[in-house]
């Protein structure tokens, strides 16, 4: 069998000091063996830098200064790794036991994938909100392969120009369909298996209209036309809309 590949986990954050140590100890947990940690802070003021520095023993690559976003610390923290894949935990992502383990065994026996991608629970103050799974085939309609949950090739990260700028929430949409579009719907490869949590709250949460707006410049962009794409912008943010309602949010 080949050798397991050698993986990156980026984790960007700024003020994350309430949730960044769970991010810490899920990536330490996993039990993967060729890994490397790399983390990227945009100026933190919250004490999220004095525990980074306590736990500088589990981060192999650590730097904290002002960025241009989401995009700008995805793109500098990616660029710092040195992975033939990358995998994406935010500071408020864990990452559970064997996940890297068993979404690196899929990427090598499917060589040709560019993103491999299991399920992500995702979760709404410690309880079970859903169940994000991984739908590459939907991602001309809506975000249907959880970033948090998948493993990226760090060519084609290359290849498609890194994450845009200009997309402030809706960039890992936009990635994932520049991938689509250079590699085709072959470049993606889901497994059956739950790999992180994602716990709501984070800028894409609280930017949800502004997310879907995003999103739908990147279905036209695609090729989409301009009222399929709105279609799907007024289906998410009425689904949205239902789903917090429920939750109370």
């Amino acid at each position: 069998m080949p050798a397991l590949p050698f993986v990156s986990v980026v984790t960007i954050c700024k003020n994350a000091a309430a949730t960044i140590e769970r991010t810490l100890a899920g990536v330490a947990a996993c039990g993967y063996a060729a890994l490397e940690h790399v983390v990227v802070d945009g100026g933190s003021t919250d004490g999220t830098l004095e525990l980074l520095e306590r736990h500088r023993g589990r981060i192999d690559k650590l730097i904290s200064e002002p960025d241009e976003g989401i995009s700008d610390a995805l793109n500098k923290a990616i660029a710092l790794s040195e992975g033939e894949y990358h995998i994406i935990a935010h500071a408020d992502d864990v990452l559970l036991p064997e996940s890297l383990a068993k979404l690196a065994d899929a990427a090598v026996a499917h060589s040709a994938a560019q993103v491999v991608c299991g399920r992500v629970a995702v979760m709404d103050q410690g309880r079970l909100c859903r169940m994000f799974l991984p739908e590459p085939a939907k991602l001309m309609q809506k975000m249907s392969v959880p970033h948090m949950g998948a493993l990226v090739r760090k060519e084609a990260w290359e290849a498609v120009g890194g994450y845009d700028r200009a997309r402030r929430i809706a960039m890992d949409h936009q990635f994932m369909l520049r991938v689509m579009r250079r590699f085709g719907p072959d470049a993606f490869y889901a497994i059956d298996d739950l790999v992180a949590e994602h716990s709501l709250g984070g800028v894409s949460d609280r930017r949800v209209q502004q997310g879907f707006q995003e999103l739908r410049e990147n279905l036209i962009e695609a090729g989409v036309s301009s009222f399929a794409a709105h279609t799907s912008y007024l289906m998410l943010l009425l689904k949205s809309k239902i789903a917090r309602a429920f939750r109370g949010a």
